[in-house]
């Protein structure tokens, strides 16, 4: 019983180590990545941080008539409609943060569309490993994401290339959240605070 014990406690240790050493890594990224001074603005489909509130709009107009984007999540975000790039068809519902008026964060959400209590095989915890796949594939250029296991959020898996951050995790059974934050702004906004 005491071995048992014993090894529990090692383990634990070891893994809080393991998760110092993610975060370590990540916050030494985070400094030389500022440091360069190097801007990475693109988000996704023309969108791109410091865009301003109103070519976001006139851009999700254009893209609505053309029939890739639709009104999303209780009509507060916007929808584009993934029937490739997952194993399943799947919904991408964002929305950006604006701050002085110009994109400084986006918002995402992604979900099987066949997602039910009973359809297990489409729950978060498999549908993460395809966002992330899907990731790599998008987001190929640059440094590649880290894996960090954080005790309150479970695995994230976080991409930072200069001032972009790209932060990918399961929001709940049904959904994998995507954060994207512009880390110069997040800084400036930390300041004030």
């Amino acid at each position: 019983m005491k071995t048992a014990g014993s090894i529990f406690i090692i383990l634990s240790l070891l893994i809080a180590c393991s998760g110092d050493r993610d975060m370590d890594k990540y916050n030494s990224l985070v400094k030389k990545e500022l440091a360069d001074n190097k801007r990475v603005d693109s988000i996704f489909f023309g969108i791109h941080f410091g865009m301003s509130r109103k070519n976001f709009f006139a851009h999700c107009w254009e893209m609505n008539n053309k029939g890739i984007f639709r009104d999303g999540l209780n009509n507060m975000f916007v929808l584009y409609k993934m029937d490739t790039g997952l194993k399943y068809p799947a919904s991408m519902n964002f929305y950006p943060d604006f701050t002085d008026s110009t994109i400084s964060k986006m918002r995402v959400m992604f979900q099987y569309d066949a997602w039910a209590l009973w359809n297990k095989h489409l729950y978060s915890d498999s549908l993460l490993p395809d966002v992330v796949s899907l990731y790599k594939k998008w987001y190929s250029d640059g440094n590649p994401f880290l894996r960090i296991n954080d005790e309150k959020k479970g695995t994230i898996y976080v991409k930072v290339d200069g001032n972009r951050r790209i932060t990918i995790g399961r929001y709940d059974d049904m959904m994998v959240k995507v954060d994207y934050t512009d880390m110069l702004v997040e800084k400036q906004i930390d300041r004030i605070k």
